[in-house]
């Protein structure tokens, strides 16, 4: 496969309903850590905001369009629309609360079903409270995909396979079929012989509490 018929759509999952967060968490406001001090929003960037600043730096560097970015939304659809608004393409997932499968299975579905010339090759899906992972981990990930394309690309901290995951096209169907709790893991088990993980230490930070995004914060 060369480099011109390569075409990455990103699903990045925001669809939780943050219930161990006590609050709507991907709102939540990082103005305290010294990573984010480069923000032109630093006082009042959320953490939704600051991941997808982290995708979009690495889509422009590898010259993917932006429209490539889909946010897979569920319980708080309204508020993140209200936030990030057209700037991004938005999918309201009606099956989020039965479990992470039914949102990745909806959200590929609908980016297939999207009428256009240029097919997705792959799929990248990647969660929206990694909020640890930098440009430069996703350019690293999309490009070992661009080298080899025939394999699942994945991250790999602390000796475990995680998400971010990006999938070549004869994964799409079983991606379909996805359902309950259980996201897109099962599949980087099940295919290991085609797999190529790639070490990316801070894919392991994610924030479920509050007391998670303070421990980040303050590190």
């Amino acid at each position: 496969m060369s480099n011109s018929d390569y075409n990455l759509k990103i699903i990045l999952l925001a669809a939780g309903k943050s219930q161990r967060f006590n609050g709507i968490k991907l709102l939540s406001t990082l103005s305290s850590r010294q990573t984010l001090t480069t923000s032109p929003k630093k006082q009042s960037t959320t953490l939704i905001e600051h991941v997808l600043n982290q995708l979009n730096n690495a889509l422009q560097a590898l010259k993917i369009a932006d429209d490539n970015l889909l946010v897979a939304t569920g319980t708080y659809h309204q508020q993140l629309s209200a936030l990030i608004g057209e700037r991004h393409g938005l999918h309201y997932c009606e099956n989020a609360h039965l479990g992470l499968g039914h949102t990745i299975a909806q959200s590929v579905s609908e980016i297939l079903e999207v009428q256009s010339s240029a097919k997705p090759s792959h799929i990248m899906i990647t969660l929206a409270d990694q909020v640890a992972l930098t440009t430069d981990d996703y350019i690293r990930l999309i490009e070992q995909s661009l080298s080899t394309p025939n394999k699942l690309v994945c991250a790999k901290a602390e000796k475990e396979l995680m998400p971010p995951a990006i999938f070549p096209q004869h994964y799409f169907k079983e991606l379909t079929t996805l359902h309950g709790d259980k996201g897109a893991k099962a599949l980087l088990h099940k295919n290991k012989d085609n797999l190529q993980p790639v070490l990316l230490d801070k894919a392991a930070t994610d924030i479920d509490t509050q007391q998670d995004l303070i421990d980040w914060l303050e590190k």
